[in-house]
C-alpha cells in the first residue's frame, strides 16, 4: 500500500491493489440515487420506497464489483505481456488499471483492450441466465431486478468501452489497428483520440439534448461522461508526446548540481531560519564530510513542537534517502516525471552511486517539457 495515494486502500487483488479515488463516493451516491428513484421503480413498480433504496444499494455494489473485474482482466491480460500496471482505482467516472507503460507491440495492446469488454459482455450473460433462471424459479423480484440491472449495465459497460475513441477500450483497440497498419505509435495515439475528443463534444452535446427533452438523469450522465472523455483524450496524446522527448533520456542530463545542502549538527531552528525561511524549498540533502548521509524535509519539522526546533539537531529528526525521494542519475527520466505526479512528489534528490549528485523539481520538469515541446515539436 503506497500512502503517498490519495484514496482509501481496499484491498489486493492478485498482486494489484485496489483503491477508492474519494470522487467515488459521489458517484455511488449518484447511482444508488439513479437506481431508486428512476431505474428500479420504472421496470419493478410497486415494490415499496425502502425496497428501491436496497435494491440500489446492492446494484451499485453489484457494478462496482465488475467494474473491479473488468480492470483487473486488463491487468491480468497486461501482466501475461509484461506491461506493468500499477492498480485499480475505482473514482467519479468508473475505474481505471494503471497502465505504467505503453505495450510492447499492437497485439499486446489489442489483447489488452478486448479483455475488460469481453469480461463484462460475459458477466452480462451469466447475469441475464441468472435472471431467466431466477424468473423460472419465481425469485423475488427485488432480487431478480437486481439481477436483471447488473445483466443490462454489463453489456452497457461492455459496449460503451467498444466506442472508438482513445482512451476507451475501443479507442485502444483503434489505436493497436492502425499502429499495426502504419507501424507508428505516435500518429496511431493521436488519430484515436483526436476520436476520443470527437465522442466525448458528441456525448456533451447529446446530454444536452436529452437534458432539454425532459431526460435528466441520462442528460446528466452522457454529458459527464462526455466531458470526461475529451479531457482525458487530450491527456493522453500529451502523454504520449512527454514519453517521446524523453525517450531513452536519462535524469542526470536535468538535475541541478550543486544544491543546497544542510549540515547534520544544526539546530532545527538553524534551518528554519536560514534554509526553509531563506530559500524556500522543502527538502534538503544532509552532507557530512562531503558524503549524503540523510535528508531533512518540511514534513519533519511540522511534527514537533517549535519548542523543540532549538534544541534538537538535524541528525536527531533526518531520514534516509529512499527511494521516494531519492534516485539514481541513470533513472529514465519518464519515471522519475511518473513517480512525482502520480506520489505528489514535487522534489527529490539525485545520487551517482550513493553520492550526492544534485536536485530535480517538479517545476523543472514542467519547465523542461515546455521547453521541448515547443523547440521539438513540429506538428
Amino acid at each position: 500500500m503506497d500512502t503517498n495515494k490519495s484514496g482509501l486502500h481496499l484491498f489486493n487483488l492478485f498482486g494489484f491493489e485496489v483503491r477508492l479515488d474519494w470522487s467515488w463516493f459521489f458517484l455511488a451516491i449518484l447511482i444508488v440515487w439513479t437506481l431508486a428513484v428512476g431505474y428500479f421503480p420504472m421496470h419493478f413498480p410497486n415494490l415499496g420506497s425502502n425496497t428501491y433504496w436496497i435494491m440500489g444499494v446492492v446494484g451499485a455494489v453489484g457494478l462496482f464489483l465488475s467494474i473491479i473485474l473488468h480492470e483487473l482482466f486488463h491487468s491480468l491480460i497486461g501482466r501475461y505481456y509484461g506491461v506493468p500496471f500499477g492498480g485499480i482505482t475505482l473514482f467519479i467516472f468508473g475505474g481505471i488499471a494503471e497502465m505504467r507503460d505503453a505495450p510492447p507491440s499492437p497485439k499486446a495492446e489489442l489483447l489488452i483492450s478486448l479483455a475488460g469488454p469481453l469480461l463484462s459482455i460475459g458477466l452480462g450473460f451469466i447475469f441475464y441466465f441468472l435472471f431467466q433462471i431466477g424468473t423460472q424459479a419465481k425469485w423475488p423480484i427485488s432480487v431478480n431486478g437486481v439481477i436483471r440491472y447488473l445483466s443490462v449495465i454489463n453489456f452497457v459497460l461492455g459496449i460503451f468501452n467498444l466506442l472508438p475513441g482513445f482512451p476507451l477500450d475501443g479507442g485502444r483497440i483503434l489505436r493497436s489497428i492502425l499502429w499495426w497498419w502504419k507501424g507508428n505509435l505516435k500518429w496511431a495515439t493521436q488519430v484515436a483520440c483526436r476520436a476520443g475528443v470527437g465522442l466525448g463534444f458528441g456525448m456533451i452535446f447529446f446530454g444536452i439534448f436529452q437534458f432539454v427533452l425532459g431526460a435528466f438523469i441520462s442528460g446528466i450522465w452522457a454529458f459527464l461522461l462526455g466531458f470526461f472523455l475529451q479531457h482525458i483524450s487530450k491527456m493522453s496524446y500529451q502523454d504520449l508526446l512527454i514519453r517521446d522527448i524523453f525517450q531513452n533520456e536519462r535524469i542526470k542530463k536535468y538535475a541541478k548540481t550543486h544544491p543546497i545542502t544542510v549540515q547534520p549538527d544544526i539546530t532545527l531552528q538553524d534551518l528554519v531560519d536560514n534554509y526553509f525561511y531563506k530559500h524556500y524549498h522543502k527538502l534538503y540533502p544532509v552532507v557530512e564530510n562531503k558524503k549524503l548521509v540523510g535528508c531533512i524535509s518540511f514534513n519533519e519539522i511540522k511534527q514537533i513542537e517549535k519548542e523543540q526546533w532549538p534544541i534538537l539537531k538535524v541528525r536527531q529528526v533526518m531520514r534516509q534517502c529512499t527511494p521516494e525521494i531519492a534516485i539514481d542519475v541513470d533513472t529514465e527520466v519518464s519515471k522519475v516525471l511518473q513517480m512525482m505526479t502520480s506520489q505528489k512528489i514535487s522534489r527529490v534528490i539525485v545520487t551517482d552511486q550513493g553520492k550526492l549528485y544534485g536536485i530535480i523539481t517538479l517545476k523543472d520538469m514542467m519547465d523542461i517539457i515546455s521547453m521541448k515541446l515547443s523547440l521539438e515539436e513540429k506538428d
